[in-house]
């Protein structure tokens, strides 16, 4: 055998030894780093005229599947989604509260006819007509906390949105950036794995957030985009753009998420940024429709041409001879927000009973009636357009709350529980496994090993030839 040839396989098994074991130690010490993939250094036989030469370490190179790592990240897209869908809806379920809650709307209205049907037995007692108007009064304030606390949590979506968008922005700039590194990175031949993991962490928080599709170039370069197809990364990191809104009601028209000034907004459906939009565009815009049928419905329904009551001057049209005021049936987008009892009674509860001058002790027992009588609800949201009594349209609002939460929390549920397996599958591929790590230890201790023995043999033959020589 020639002796340089045996050298060389020596000194080859060591340079490859020497790779490995440093290989298996980062391995080892990122065994809990999140987002850290297992590398490997490859080795390949080496020959050099026509004869074995030893062998050949390769670029240290991530193990990976990248058909399961997409799988996982569409996955972690749609949980993403999924919990926020469930927050917001819990946040829903606490304003509205159950069917049969003390403070439901339900119980509320409730409580108004009754008071209006205890006050028809006895229409002149004052301790009876103050106790309708404060149980009117409960009425329309819980209908104002409705509107509020809906406008509330549309506002949370509008902050939400805003603060997702930096977020996103943040890390499409960042995956530019590791871009540019691992293009000149594999020019040069060396490594890209530590990169590599990087851009990856960007790109999944990027999906957390909205669903992207990408894909690598030969050079290395990652390129990123949205489901439709717009374009966020590719020699540059493109920039989501949104306004937050100083202030949020049902009128405001808030801003729309545009990138290179195209609206993206219809096409935000997945991750929590889809479902925020959903939340502030379509949920919660339903539920302020609802309780705008219902507010329209009860102003009309307690009326008498009898009440000698006058209009609030607030702005409203036609609140005279109504029990409440401030209600606009014509064009008001969000009359619970507004209504009240109507000032003259607030003023002076006696004239439930009609004026002085010429008394009409029916007019509570017409109210109390009127509020048990099917109404015209248009449709809303997603109800359709029916004809029912207003506590019945109260108790179907807040049911479909509390099934919509259900089934928001069971989604999330699922949903979590698929994340989970698919992280689990995907670990089982580019996870550290300790045990499996220690065994590779021991393979490339003792190919240093060998590999120096036979350093050592070949050295000895040299210095045997020399002496011979």
């Amino acid at each position: 055998m020639d002796l340089s040839i045996s050298l060389q396989n020596a000194l080859s098994g060591l340079q490859a030894a020497q790779a490995n074991l440093s290989v298996i130690s980062s391995n080892i010490s990122n065994a809990q780093t999140p987002g850290y993939s297992r590398e490997t250094a490859p080795i390949t036989s080496q020959v050099v005229g026509g004869q074995s030469a030893g062998v050949q370490v390769g670029v240290t190179q991530r193990e990976i599947n990248a058909t399961l790592n997409a799988s996982t990240r569409e996955q972690d897209t749609t949980a993403s989604a999924a919990a926020t869908t469930n927050s917001y809806y819990q946040q829903i379920q606490n304003l509205f509260g159950p069917v049969n809650g003390a403070n439901s709307l339900s119980s509320v209205l409730n409580g108004f006819s009754g008071a209006l049907q205890t006050l028809s037995t006895t229409p002149q007692d004052p301790v009876a007509q103050q106790a309708a108007i404060s149980a009117g009064q409960n009425l329309a304030l819980s209908l104002n906390n409705l509107s509020s606390g809906v406008q509330q949590i549309r506002a949370n979506a509008d902050s939400e949105i805003a603060t997702d968008v930096a977020s996103v922005n943040s890390a499409l700039r960042n995956i530019a950036g590791f871009n540019s590194q691992i293009e000149r990175a594999q020019a040069n031949g060396q490594s890209t794995a530590a990169l590599d993991d990087q851009r990856d962490q960007a790109l999944d928080q990027v999906s957390k957030m909205m669903g992207v599709q990408s894909f690598v170039r030969s050079n290395g370069g990652m390129v990123v985009l949205t489901t439709s197809g717009q374009v966020l990364v590719d020699a540059k990191a493109e920039q989501l753009a949104y306004t937050q809104s100083a202030t949020v009601n049902a009128a405001t028209s808030l801003s729309p998420v545009t990138v290179d000034g195209i609206n993206i907004t219809s096409n935000l459906t997945t991750g929590s940024l889809g479902a925020l939009v959903t939340a502030r565009d379509q949920t919660l815009p339903n539920l302020t429709a609802q309780i705008n049928q219902f507010t329209n419905n009860l102003f009309n329904a307690t009326q008498s041409s009898n009440l000698a009551t006058t209009n609030s001057g607030l702005g409203a049209t036609n609140d005279a001879n109504h029990f409440f005021a401030a209600v606009n049936t014509a064009g008001g987008v969000d009359n619970a927000g507004s209504i009240e009892v109507n000032p003259s009674l607030v003023a002076n509860p006696s004239l439930l009973d009609g004026p002085a001058s010429n008394p009409d002790p029916t007019i509570s027992q017409t109210l109390a009636q009127n509020l048990n009588n099917p109404q015209n609800f248009a449709a809303a949201g997603t109800l359709p357009t029916i004809s029912t009594t207003l506590g019945n349209y109260a108790s179907q609002v807040i049911g479909q709350v509390g099934s919509a939460a259900a089934a928001a929390s069971d989604d999330n549920t699922f949903q979590t529980d698929l994340q989970t397996q698919l992280a689990a599958q995907a670990s089982t591929v580019s996870g550290v496994n300790l045990d499996q790590q220690l065994e590779n230890l021991t393979v490339f201790q003792n190919m240093y090993a060998a590999s120096a023995h036979v350093l050592t043999a070949v050295q000895a033959m040299f210095t045997t030839l020399f002496q011979i020589q």
